[in-house]
């Protein structure tokens, strides 16, 4: 064989050798190339499995960076301690995952792929993290942390009626209300660009302070509100006497008077007196009183409630307000004036009329020595006043009717009921404006029966008339007017 070509295989089995004894040395160096970043956090140089703790650690440091927050600094809250939370508590991930993987696969290449790529040239390598937020968990856990801190519902507007029948209101007080919305979105900013946070692994901020946003609390019922409802005054009030009542008659007029106070009507609303009769009943219960059946005062329970509801109805008749329903008693009383009445018969006639202020109308009650009296506490123009006159058509005189009595001597008499004149009234109510009549509009007539003035006397006396002597036929149920 020629010197020369010896030479040329030797040069190339040296060469050869040369080159795979570098390549084995390059390949068993395990580090990552130099130029490797992940997240903007350089690891090149490392081995991969280093490189994937310091990254791991990197994300946990990251989202265990604590936020702590405190309503704006007052004076009893200097000393205050902050809550915080983690901002993983909070809903925030840093996701490498991608670049772990990456590293993870550098570290099972083989020492010839790991060698080539040094002789080849190592280009610089950039593996992207992300920040993803849980925003159901990130409102939840703000609130829980940091609502009750600044949490105040305020207080509600108040009206008042004062002893001498004056409305007195109190503004509210606005309570404050964490912000989540606004909390929120300052939490997601304090979430990190990438991993190089910092400086590096061990220098990264440990924690962020926020002053918590507040925002204003309106309570639910403002003086606006209150106001708008109308209850401006006092705008009616009537008052009658039942000192001559027995404890039975004083007992259901007191808690009728009771089941009616504090009724609020809304505008257009009809009250119906029944409800009120209802209520006291079921509440209180009434007691044995005089009671009107078939024209005559007879013995009979819940008596006295219909002083309440005449009372009412003079009350809202100063007031203007529209009847919708109204009788008069068939006897008259003696507590009003005839015409004035409002009578009530279960089942037979109710009193209604129509809160026609066109704002809220409130009914108060107060039962003082023996008297009643009925306010109304509404809206009326100061300068409008209502005044009722009554008009009398016809007065309708009693019969005198004898009953037989054996107990009585012939020529004697007793009187077992007093004789009352019947009557035929006309009511008006006349409006004033500036203190000048501006309408008189009729009411519904009344008309009273009379009541028969009845006189014992022997059953042979001469003024006593056959009808007389037979027997009464039997009562036909009526309507049983409590008065």
């Amino acid at each position: 064989m020629k010197k020369g070509l010896v030479f040329a295989i030797v040069f190339v089995l040296l060469a050869a050798g040369g080159v795979a004894g570098a390549a084995y040395y390059y390949g068993q160096d395990h580090g990552l190339p130099q130029n490797v970043g992940v997240g903007g956090l350089q690891v090149g140089g490392q081995r991969p499995e280093a490189a994937m703790d310091l990254v791991r650690s990197r994300v946990a440091e990251l989202e265990n960076t604590e936020v702590a927050a405190l309503p704006p600094l007052t004076g009893s809250q200097s000393n205050a301690k902050p809550i915080s939370r983690t901002l993983r508590e909070l809903g925030m991930r840093v996701n490498a995952d991608d670049a772990l993987s990456a590293l993870e696969r550098y570290q099972e290449r083989g020492w010839w792929d790991r060698a080539m790529q040094r002789l080849q040239g190592e280009p610089a390598v950039s593996y992207d993290v992300s920040v993803t937020w849980d925003d159901s968990v990130l409102e939840r856990e703000v609130r829980k942390a940091w609502e009750s801190a600044v949490d105040n519902p305020g207080k509600d507007a108040k009206r008042e009626i004062t002893e001498t029948d004056d409305v007195v209101y109190t503004p509210e007080v606005a309570g404050t209300a964490l912000d989540v919305k606004q909390l929120a979105a300052q939490v997601k900013k304090l979430a990190p660009v990438d991993l190089s946070v910092g400086g590096g692994q061990g220098t990264g901020v440990k924690s962020h302070n926020l002053v918590l946003p507040i925002e204003k609390k309106i309570p639910d019922v403002t003086l606006a509100k209150l106001k708008e409802e109308g209850i401006d005054r006092k705008i009616a009030e009537f008052t009658t006497s039942f000192r001559t009542s027995a404890a039975g008659r004083s007992h259901n007029v007191t808690v009728a008077a009771k089941a009616l106070n504090d009724t609020l009507l809304q505008p257009d609303e009809i009250f119906e007196y029944g409800k009120i009769v209802d209520k006291a009943e079921k509440q209180y219960g009434w007691r044995e009183a005089p009671v009107i059946v078939k024209g005559k005062l007879t013995p009979g329970v819940g008596g006295g409630i219909c002083q309440v509801s005449s009372t009412l109805y003079n009350a809202i008749l100063q007031a203007g307000l529209d009847v919708v329903e109204r009788r008069n008693h068939s006897l008259v009383v003696h507590y009003l004036p005839p015409g004035l009445d409002a009578t009530f018969a279960d089942g037979y006639v109710n009193f209604r009329f129509r809160n026609s202020t066109g704002k809220q109308l409130l009914i108060r009650t107060v039962v003082q020595d023996k008297r009643v009296t009925v306010k109304l506490f509404g809206t009326l123009p100061d300068n409008v006043t209502y005044r009722t006159e009554t008009e009398q058509i016809k007065v309708i005189q009693p019969n005198v009717k004898y009953v037989g009595n054996p107990n009585i001597a012939l020529g004697k008499e007793q009187r077992l009921q007093k004789g009352e004149p019947g009557f035929v009234v006309d009511t008006y109510r006349v409006k004033y404006v500036d203190g000048k009549q501006a309408a008189r509009d009729k009411m519904p007539r009344s008309n009273y029966k009379p009541q028969d003035e009845l006189i014992a006397v022997n059953p042979n006396d001469a003024r006593l008339k056959p009808q007389d002597l037979t027997p009464p036929t039997p009562s036909v149920p009526g309507p049983v007017e409590p008065v």
